[in-house]
């Protein structure tokens, strides 16, 4: 019996020491890599079956700092906001407060043109509404009047005033003017701010206590947990976050953002397994990188097919001075949430899934993949 046990505990400490040995192996990783891509600060969440939430961060709060970025430490997480609204209009449709197969004419008869788009084709991208993003107005008013406030409806009628991309189901193009249209019908429907739906559908439930949503401006409390954002160099946290608005102006810590994602993928937790299930139908879209090759966007969110891992759910979101990422591995029972403070011309995908960073992280959490 004496053996038996000296035996046990052996294999006991052996895999204590692997997994010590692994999490050394992801900080040190993460360490390496943020200095290599001139990165203040990474945050890292990761949940592995029968193990607790391993939480890694690297960097300061600011580029010239010393005060190190903490696991509660605020990001913007830009697009993944995205996957608040959709989820939002689920539990309407859920309430049977709207239909996502209604068209949007109903709430906008400013907008001719659109009346015969339907909230589903906002969600999934195949609306065909030019993205107000990319248009030169956009830009002139973000580098003229960073920190002034403005109204999604000036960026709705920038995009209206463009040609659509193509009528609407007949193609795929990813526009944030979407999600800043969605946004107003959510308001419209129930009578709230986008911001009060979310802290009563979310946050409050959740006990997401690092999390904020503004399409104004957030006050000298969230900003001082802010790590800074950078952009090639430049300060730009207190970029108005009205510029991105329902389609990318949240901020949250990691672990916040880990909470999120695996309520999001657990039936009855925020939505129905029917919900869950329109949640997750997707659309093939082109092929282009950065995203993998074979991807499929849902509600908001994205699915690709990785050798060795199967379907991977994932989202990430760049706005000005941040990138955020979450995955959902089904067939390793894996989820990671990922936070960056800064980025440089074509890094906004760095996190992106496929790309080195998730790759790595990947073979260190799961030898063997």
């Amino acid at each position: 019996m004496k053996f038996i046990e000296f035996c046990g505990l052996g294999l006991i400490l052996l895999a204590c020491s692997s997994f010590a040995d692994s999490r050394q192996s992801i900080q040190n990783f993460i360490n390496t890599w943020r200095v290599q891509n001139h990165i203040p600060a990474v945050s890292l969440s990761i949940s592995l079956p029968n193990q607790t939430v391993q939480v890694y961060v690297s960097g300061t709060t600011t580029l010239t700092g010393s005060i190190p970025v903490n696991q509660n430490s605020l990001f913007g997480v830009g697009s993944i906001t995205k996957t608040f609204v959709a989820v939002c209009l689920l539990q309407l449709q859920e309430q049977h407060e709207l239909n996502l197969d209604e068209k949007i004419g109903k709430w906008f008869p400013q907008y001719p043109r659109w009346q015969n788009i339907s909230i589903r084709q906002l969600l999934n991208m195949t609306s065909g509404i030019n993205n107000y993003s990319e248009d030169s107005g956009y830009q002139q008013l973000l580098s003229t009047n960073p920190q002034q406030a403005i109204k999604p409806d000036v960026f709705i009628n920038m995009a209206y005033a463009q040609p659509d991309y193509f009528s609407p189901g007949k193609g795929w193009y990813y526009s944030n003017t979407n999600y800043l249209i969605l946004g107003e019908i959510i308001e419209k429907v129930t009578g709230r701010s986008l911001n009060e739906n979310f802290q009563s559908r979310f946050f409050k439930p959740l006990h997401l206590n690092h999390t904020y949503y503004s399409d104004s401006g957030y006050p000298a409390s969230v900003i001082a947990q802010m790590a800074r954002g950078y952009s090639n160099g430049q300060d730009v946290t207190l970029i108005n976050p009205s510029y991105t608005g329902a389609s990318g102006s949240m901020v949250m810590g990691v672990n916040d953002l880990l909470i999120w994602t695996q309520a999001l993928f657990t039936p009855g937790k925020l939505l129905s397994q029917a919900s869950l299930k329109q949640f997750m139908t997707t659309v093939p879209v082109p092929n282009q990188n950065p995203r993998p090759f074979g991807s499929g966007y849902g509600l908001g969110v994205f699915s690709s097919n990785i050798k060795g891992l199967g379907t991977v759910w994932w989202y990430s979101g760049a706005v000005e001075g941040y990138s955020s990422v979450y995955y959902w591995i089904p067939s390793k029972q894996i989820t990671i949430a990922a936070q960056i403070s800064g980025w440089s011309g074509g890094q906004f995908a760095l996190l992106m899934a496929g790309q080195p960073f998730f790759q790595k992280i990947i073979a260190l959490s799961l030898p063997g993949v």
